[in-house]
Order: structure tokens, then sequence, then C-alpha cells
């Protein structure tokens, strides 16, 4: 047998071991269709700044946290659990809290988003960490914003997981622009290691 065809099949495997050579090897790969589905109404969750506004009522009206067990510590109501709640069912909530204890009769109450809670993007980038959400980023944006690539980086492929959910996808190069950030979302750029 010739050495030559000994060694094109030798070739074929070893480049086929390097290619699974990275941090993102075992997780199967993504398209946009796979995510998990919005219903398009955001729902509060730790991190996010709540501007809350009462009527006639300047004393309960700032700008307030979501803790990280999800609760909000509103005045006058206690600690209010918020997670996973719309800004409309915050709204009511707080409004029936008020009423309820008899501190404010006609209580209406205005309730905004005065900060989203942040990404985060680690791995091979030049400043990985937090960063401040923005509308309409994308995943090659958020990678952008921490300062691009590193030189060990696997750029080909991201590990994204959302927040609220368990496991981590890994999002091929094509589809990057597809992948809007979400508030909470990790995402990680692995190694290559070849």
């Amino acid at each position: 047998m010739n050495a030559r065809h000994l060694f094109t099949p030798a070739l074929a495997i070893s480049l086929g071991w390097l290619a699974a050579c990275t941090e993102t090897g075992g997780l199967p790969l993504e398209s946009a269709a796979a995510l998990p589905p919005t219903d398009g109404i955001y729902r509060v969750a730790p991190g996010d700044v709540l501007r809350i506004s009462t009527y006639m009522e300047t004393d309960l009206s700032s700008e307030f946290t979501v803790l990280p067990n999800g609760r909000l510590a509103f005045p006058l109501t206690g600690e209010l659990d918020v997670r996973g709640l719309t800004i409309e069912e915050i709204r009511v909530l707080i409004e029936q809290r008020l009423r309820a204890g008899g501190l404010v009769r006609n209580a209406r109450v205005a309730v905004n988003i005065a900060q989203f809670r942040p990404f985060y993007i680690l791995g091979e980038v030049a400043r990985p960490g937090r960063y401040a959400f923005e509308a309409n980023m994308t995943l090659q944006s958020a990678v952008a914003t921490a300062g691009g690539y590193t030189v060990r980086a696997n750029s080909r492929q991201l590990i994204l997981r959302r927040d609220g959910d368990s496991a981590n996808r890994r999002v091929p190069i094509e589809a990057k622009e597809q992948f809007t950030v979400r508030p909470g979302d990790i995402i990680t750029v692995p190694k290559r290691y070849f």
C-alpha cells in the first residue's frame, strides 16, 4: 500500500480530532429559532433598577434595585417578591399593598425600568466582565464592547447562557448577528487550542 493512501485517512482523523479540541466540543450547535421563546414582555429579575413614582407622594417616588433574592424593598409595603413579574404586575401589586394598609387611599403608581440588569462576557476577550445592557445589541457587538477577541479565542463559536436558562448553547459564527443580547445573558468566548 502506498504511503500516500495511509497519510490521507490519518490526516482526516487528526483534523477531526483538532476541530473537537475546543471548549465548546460537547455542546450542540444552536440556531436563533432553538432559543427559548420570549413573549415579548419583559420580566423583572435581580439587578434590574425600577423607577417607581407614586402620585402626590414624593417620599414614595425613587429608584429601587431588585435584590438578589428577587425582592423589592419599597417603603410602607415591606419587601415585595417581584422576580418574574411584568412592570404592570408590579404596579398593581404596589397599589394594592398601599391601599390595603390604609396608608395611601387613592394610590396611583407608575413603574418603569430605570436600568436593566447587566450582561456578562467571559473567556477570551480583551476585557471580560459585566457590561450595561443596550437594546438591539448582537453577540458580535457585545464582543466588541469587551475589547474584541484575544489571539487565543475560538471566534468561530460562542457559548451563550440565557438568563433563567440552565443550559449553555453553542452559537456558530454565521448566527451571531441573529442573536441579540438580553439582560442577564452570560456570553463565553472559548479558547482554541490549535
